[in-house]
């Protein structure tokens, strides 16, 4: 059940004419506007239930609330918990006859799994359509139901419940106009006569709907409905239901009623009677039952029959949908104080209302997080459906941390229990006690934050938010033995530990800017507490003295220390959020700068200055466009590759110019492996310099396989050539036909080594990037089993080595013989040099005045070779005598310097933020 919030459908999901017409009346509203529309629009609701609360609950003090609440039997929350299962079975009903209604079929396990925690999300969130619809595009998108039939399910099933409460508060208005009279402020005879009609108007709504689905209206036009074009009758093929479950054909449709109009303009058919009748029974079944889960809490001497109860409920769940607050929180409690007030002492009520929305809307939560945890450990086999299920666990475990860091922050604003503080008083110093509450507060902070870090699967948020649950997993102890907090946190670190997969990007957390909508989210828990304060300890006289009051029987006190430094908390990190410079983000090049960086590269020497043509780096241009920087982001860092190409006259504007944009969103300026020549421009640029390491450069005029110095080579050449190893050059124009055979080997030489693909300094294999590079293939016995991309300009001096790869099975020799092959090969084109690439560390020779960092260095060569080969790879490159060139960072800053070097290293790897 959606109730008591449901709302109609995402626009998202409608087919593009309803899309169209939904959006109609938000057309004069900037989409700018609209991001603080809403949220300001939940703030004033917030600020409005809180005054509606302030009238209600002023006959009752807090601690009436926790005795109605200690006072509930387990049988009773036995028996409110069983309502609620059946509930969701009514729920899982819904949703059948829905799909059978867009003439869709899923699977038994996906059916329950969508259906359940679909609503079990909507209903604690709020905006069933977009939160539950979106759960059930993953979910039942395993079974091949596309997204706009899940869209019209979840409109279908919006609209049907949103028709079943107005009968079932109509019938109530009819039958037991004397319940509902408080609720309206109306006469029982006005809500006799208003029922009645409602009861008329859905009587002859029903009657309309024919045996069939009724197609929709299209026009005159020529369409295309389900893949088969129809020309000239205004007829469509839909999704309808027939007693089989077989799409139904249309025929050309009357001019249609305006109730049916509006029915076709959310993208539906018209439903078949059969078809409407089910939904609505299940629909039915769903309230009662969910009703039961409430009633069952009430006092049994309630002088409320169960009948008019049900009426009493239905109309507080239509009134929630209508008021459009999140799972309708306030609109349906002040309805059912309202309604049932005469009748039941307030309370009893508030109590009742608590409890049932923990037992309702947080434990169908918890039950669904960990439903999908167990999803994700392979429980259940199919592949598909893991892939989509996967993306979920990530937003339930954000919903569910918000929801602890709510408990959290709200807890330390009540009082505790007296007895559980005399016990706590023999163990604990008293301030282990204070600061126990306070701690927990302000942890309860941190995850409202941290739970938007676990929704976009931050790596970073998976461990604090672990650290904080287990951190608050022993304060909820000390601070005033909080035994049902413990349950809750020990649950939610329970999913956090089954979940740890799920969250695998590496980045940081606060990397982009929390949402003005998440910020109010915040701002409304803070409020709460605040509220919730003054409320529990409202019979407490305000004095100066409350602040320095430390005693174990001192509760206001401590609550008012609490709710002060989470207020705090909360605003000094919202204010650094909205005062921080903007981060910026990584933007994929349109095609316009590649090909002006392409041409710039081809007119100039520099042949490594080709990586800019792989696309995974942005572009600073000179105002001219004759020169440009290639640069990519990660954290904070803004790293750009080699120096500037182009024009060197531009050189030291581009330069500043970069570091002054690194700077103006709070980041800092890196250019990695750059060459001596220019480093004065960096250093007048205010930039640190750190030696990286040294480039392989091999003089091809000087390049011979004579003289004792090539005799490796030489015996490389010929074991080489005994193993029926040759090489082909295919120039760029002709690398089109060999991508599938390179691909093989490329994917074998990553599976083989549990790699992916680098980004950034490293060449990586892509089929835009080879189209722009020549390739030199090693076959052996005429099967390709090795291959190099090598970079080029138009002025033929130069040349780098890009994309590495080869079979295992290849010769031990293919590499010596590939850029041994390709080093005479490029001799004989007439180039100048064959560049190998870097060798890391290599050259950090320590002296008694080298910089804390060169120490670092040369002890990493020395001994990290556990970790990374670095002295195998330059003896490797030492075979063919290169010139060794030095390459620097220069990098903002120097405490930087190493947050850098890991940030660039990630980039490296992949990884971008």
């Amino acid at each position: 059940m959606s109730p008591p919030g449901s709302t109609m459908k995402a626009p998202e999901e409608l087919p593009p004419s309803a899309r169209a017409a939904w959006r109609k009346p938000f057309v004069l509203v900037h989409g700018s506007a609209r991001r603080f529309l809403g949220p300001l629009a939940a703030l004033a609701i917030c600020v409005v239930l809180l005054l509606v609360f302030q009238h209600i609950l002023r006959r009752v003090d807090y601690p009436q609330i926790v005795h109605e609440l200690r006072a509930l039997s387990l049988s009773v929350w036995g028996a409110s918990l069983a309502a609620t299962a059946l509930s969701y079975v009514a729920l899982v009903a819904r949703d059948w006859a829905g799909l059978r209604y867009v003439g869709a079929k899923v699977s038994r396990t996906n059916l329950w799994i969508g259906a359940s925690v679909g609503s079990a999300l909507g209903n604690v969130t709020g905006f069933g359509a977009f939160t539950g619809g979106a759960v059930r595009v993953r979910v039942y998108g395993a079974d091949g139901v596309q997204p706009a039939q899940v869209g019209r399910l979840t409109a279908f099933t919006s609209v049907t419940l949103a028709l079943t409460l107005a009968l079932m508060t109509g019938a109530g208005m009819l039958f037991c106009a004397t319940a509902l009279a408080p609720m309206f402020r109306a006469p029982a005879w006005v809500l006799r006569v208003i029922g009645a009609l409602i009861v008329l108007a859905f009587v002859a709504l029903f009657a309309s709907c024919g045996k069939e689905a009724r197609a929709v209206q299209l026009g005159s036009k020529p369409r295309r409905a389900n893949s088969i074009e129809l020309v000239g009758e205004p007829i469509e093929i839909v999704p309808g239901f027939d007693g089989s479950g077989a799409p139904a054909v249309a025929s050309p449709a009357p001019a249609l009623p305006r109730w049916k109009r509006w029915f076709n303009a959310l993208g539906l058919t018209v439903p078949a009677r059969r078809v409407l009748a089910a939904e609505m029974v299940f629909s039915i079944a769903d309230v009662v039952t969910a009703g039961i889960a409430l009633w069952v809490i009430l006092p049994h001497t309630t002088g409320v029959s169960f009948v008019d109860f049900v009426a009493i409920y239905s109309a507080a769940l239509l009134l929630g949908m209508i008021g459009h607050t999140p799972g309708g929180l306030g609109v349906f409690e002040a309805a059912m104080a309202f309604a049932l007030g005469r009748d039941v002492p307030l309370s009893s009520i508030v109590g009742a209302l608590l409890a049932y929305r923990v037992i309702y809307f947080v434990l169908p939560l918890v039950a669904s997080a960990a439903a999908l945890a167990i999803f994700e450990g392979r429980l259940l086999k199919s592949k598909l459906a893991s892939e989509r299920i996967s993306w979920l666990v990530p937003v339930f475990l954000s919903t569910l941390t918000f929801a602890v860091g709510s408990m959290l922050v709200l807890s330390g604003a009540v009082p505790a229990y007296k007895t559980r503080l005399v016990v706590l008083q023999n163990w604990l110093p008293l301030w282990v006690l204070e600061s126990s509450q306070v701690l927990a507060s302000l942890f309860g902070v941190l995850l409202l934050f941290v739970a938007r870090g676990l929704m976009r699967r931050l790596d970073a948020a998976w461990w604090l938010a672990t650290i904080l649950v287990a951190v608050n997993l022993a304060l909820t102890v000390t601070k005033g033995l909080a035994f049902f907090e413990a349950g809750v946190l020990l649950i939610i670190l329970a999913l956090l530990l089954l979940s740890r997969r799920q969250f695998n990007r590496s980045s940081s957390l606060f990397a982009e800017r929390f949402t003005f909508a998440w910020m109010v989210s915040v701002g409304i828990v803070v409020a709460l507490s605040v509220w919730l304060m003054f409320y529990a300890f409202r019979n407490v006289p305000y004095s100066g003295d409350l602040w320095s009051a430390f005693a174990f029987d001192d509760r206001a006190p401590r609550a008012l220390r609490t709710v002060l430094g989470a207020v705090l908390l909360a605003a000094a990190i919202s204010v650094w959020q909205l005062l921080r410079p903007a981060r910026g983000r990584f933007v994929v090049p349109p095609e316009s700068d590649i090909a002006d960086a392409g041409r710039i590269v081809r007119a100039q020497p520099r042949s490594d200055a080709g990586l800019a043509m792989m696309g995974d780096k942005s572009f600073l241009f000179s105002t001219s466009r004759r020169s440009f920087l290639m640069y990519a982001k990660r954290g904070r860092t803004w790293a750009a590759l080699h120096d500037p190409v182009g024009a060197r006259d531009e050189w030291a504007g581009l330069i500043r110019e970069f570091v002054t944009l690194a700077h103006a969103h709070g980041g800092r300026a890196a250019f990695y492996q750059v060459r001596a020549e220019a480093l004065p421009l960096y250093l007048d640029a205010g930039l640190t310099l750190v030696k990286l390491g040294e480039e392989a450069q091999i003089d091809l005029h000087a390049f011979e396989m004579t003289g004792p110095q090539r005799a490796n080579l030489r015996y490389a050449m010929k074991r080489g050539e005994r193993d029926g190893l040759t090489f082909e050059v295919v120039d760029k124009s002709a690398v089109a036909p060999y991508v599938p055979t390179l691909r093989r080997i490329s994917d074998a030489w990553l599976d083989s080594r549990s790699a992916k693909e680098k980004s950034f300094s490293v060449a990586a294999f892509t089929a835009d990037y080879l189209a722009s590079q020549s390739v030199i293939v090693i076959s052996q016995n005429g099967l390709p089993v090795a291959f190099s991309t090598f970079m080029t300009t138009d002025l033929n001096e130069e040349a780098t080595i890009g994309v590495m790869r080869h079979l295992n099975e290849a010769s031990p020799y293919t590499m010596e013989f590939l850029f041994t092959s390709l080093a005479l090969h490029l001799k004989k084109a007439g180039l100048r040099k064959l560049s190998l690439g870097m060798s890391p560390l290599s050259g950090l020779t320590p002296s008694p005045l080298a910089s804390p960092w060169f120490r670092l260095g040369a002890l990493t060569w020395r001994f990290g070779g556990r970790f990374y080969n670095f002295r195998g790879l330059r003896a490797f490159k030492n075979k063919f005598t290169p010139n060794w060139e030095p390459r620097y960072l220069a990098a903002s800053g120097s405490v930087g310097v190493l947050l850098t070097l890991a940030d660039l290293s990630l980039l490296a790897g992949g990884w971008r933020s």
